[in-house]
């Protein structure tokens, strides 16, 4: 059961120098292109350990965030850390990331101000930044090319990662909530064994096409899922060399799975965004989940990943531990 390390490929390596280069690769970092945002970026030997984007906060509560940022700071060793605030209204954006230098625990590399399509450094010393701001568009920036051509993608909003995590539309709904029954209806019978390995099969038969999940297939899947120790099972079967391919899986389940079935397909979207390094998705999974049911134990654990700041290379340590919990429940003996 215990899983053999894949060997990793070598990350692809964008160096940011300037201010500029920074506003380049943040959409990429987070996920989207942020905006009324505060976003931090934490590194260690200057090498980037985790990147935390927040709503804009009005200026009296700068301080809390502050604190926040102190104690991210503390726990993973960060040496340098870079501040980039967005906001329309000059004045009180300013007013945030002035509070915040100086009192996030490290050293302060950048202090970036963002509005209007023009950014002021609060750290440059050397004249170099125009009273009146400087111009920026991180789309036409060449780090925003590499960044493409390695892999990452910044959706134009967070609003448009939460439409990912909506789910069918309400004429897909009703002919989904139809079709679920019946698949509900097929599998009542089969006890947990059999599900667990039609589920690790589904998910497997998946990861090795091009194919998404046809709608058959992502009711399957979420009605497996509704049984948690049946949904453990694909959990398990994550790495952090594939969670990209079980990420376009979960994503078209979600996507296709009516409301009563989604908090299983959605709780595994989200650690699945989590391990491969996609928190802004990760959050939006865990606010649906909160919305579904405040109670759901997979969101509260998704919750507390994202307020403690656990970076992906922390389910390397957890994963064993995971096959070894579903082997035991679900009766299986290999998961990859």
């Amino acid at each position: 059961m215990r899983r053999t390390p894949a060997r990793r490929p070598p990350p692809t390596r964008l160096r940011v120098r300037r201010p500029a280069d920074f506003l380049a690769v943040i959409p990429y970092l987070v996920g989207f292109h942020p905006d009324e945002s505060v976003v931090a970026v934490f590194s260690h030997r200057g090498r980037v350990l985790l990147t935390a984007r927040v709503d804009l906060p009005p200026p009296q509560q700068a301080a809390e965030l502050a604190d926040s940022f102190a104690v991210i700071s503390a726990r993973h060793q960060v040496d340098e850390v870079v501040l980039v605030v967005y906001g329309a209204v000059a004045a009180d954006a300013r007013a945030v990331l002035e509070r915040l230098v100086g009192s996030v625990g490290a050293p302060i590399r950048e202090a970036v101000l963002v509005v209007g399509g023009r950014w002021w450094s609060l750290t440059c010393r050397s004249g170099c930044c125009p009273p009146e701001g400087t111009p920026y568009e991180p789309a036409s920036h060449p780090l925003a090319a590499e960044a493409v051509y390695a892999g990452l993608s910044a959706q134009p909003s967070r609003v448009e990662l939460q439409r990912q995590v909506g789910g069918p539309d309400e004429v897909d709904e009703v002919r989904l909530v139809a079709a679920a029954a019946t698949v509900q209806q097929q599998t009542a019978g089969q006890d947990r064994g059999v599900r667990a390995a039609l589920m690790a099969a589904t998910v497997r038969r998946y990861l090795e096409s091009d194919e998404p999940p046809d709608d058959d297939d992502c009711l399957l899947l979420a009605v497996l899922a509704a049984d948690i120790a049946v949904r453990d099972v694909a959990w398990a079967m994550v790495t952090r060399e594939d969670a990209d391919d079980h990420l376009r899986v979960w994503s078209r389940t979600v996507a296709r799975t009516p409301q009563d079935l989604a908090r299983g397909p959605l709780g595994l979207l989200g650690v699945t965004a989590w391990i491969a390094g996609q928190g802004a998705l990760q959050n939006c999974c865990a606010e649906r989940l909160h919305e579904l049911d405040p109670g759901y134990t997979l969101g509260r654990l998704l919750n507390d990943i994202s307020e403690r700041a656990l970076p992906p290379r922390s389910w390397d340590d957890m994963a064993d531990d995971m096959q070894e919990e579903v082997s035991a429940v679900a009766g299986l003996q290999r998961l990859h």
